[in-house]
């Protein structure tokens, strides 16, 4: 993930669960990462972008919220918005969806409720987690 081996502009969707998530485990203070957490961090994003074609889609599913996530995404070096959609009752995941070539400001677009959400979800697949297998890509106006 730190090296991705695939040629320039070569994927349509990226997808991640969790992965991000496991980069920022010795990160230390949350508010503010170590440097070589960042590194790691925006060597893997930066070759997602690299990847991902001019008008591609990079789904990532997390704990983390909008508050640590948003900065990292909106970065100056990509050329994705940002939108966020918050699902679960007492224990949140969130799905990020980061449309290359489409950039929008980090205020532009508003965290979404999961009743907003245009991911089709349903929460018994929560409990499970068969709810990555529901996420409908042309839905996404990917």
């Amino acid at each position: 993930m730190l090296e991705l081996p695939f040629d320039d502009e070569c994927f349509d969707l990226v997808i991640e669960k969790g992965t991000m998530d496991v980069l920022f485990v010795d990160s230390g203070d949350p508010w503010n990462p170590r440097p070589e957490t960042m590194s790691r961090v925006m060597a893997t994003l930066k070759g997602v972008h690299r990847v991902l074609k001019a008008d591609g889609t990079f789904i990532s599913i997390t704990f983390a919220q909008p508050h640590f996530r948003r900065p990292i995404f909106n970065a100056p070096e990509f050329s994705w918005s940002v939108e966020c959609t918050t699902f679960g009752e007492t224990f949140h995941y969130f799905v990020y969806v980061l449309k290359k070539g489409k950039r929008l400001s980090y205020d532009d677009v508003p965290v979404k409720g999961f009743e907003a959400a245009s991911i089709n979800l349903f929460h018994e697949e929560l409990e499970s987690e068969d709810f990555a297998f529901r996420i409908n890509v042309d839905e996404l106006n990917c």
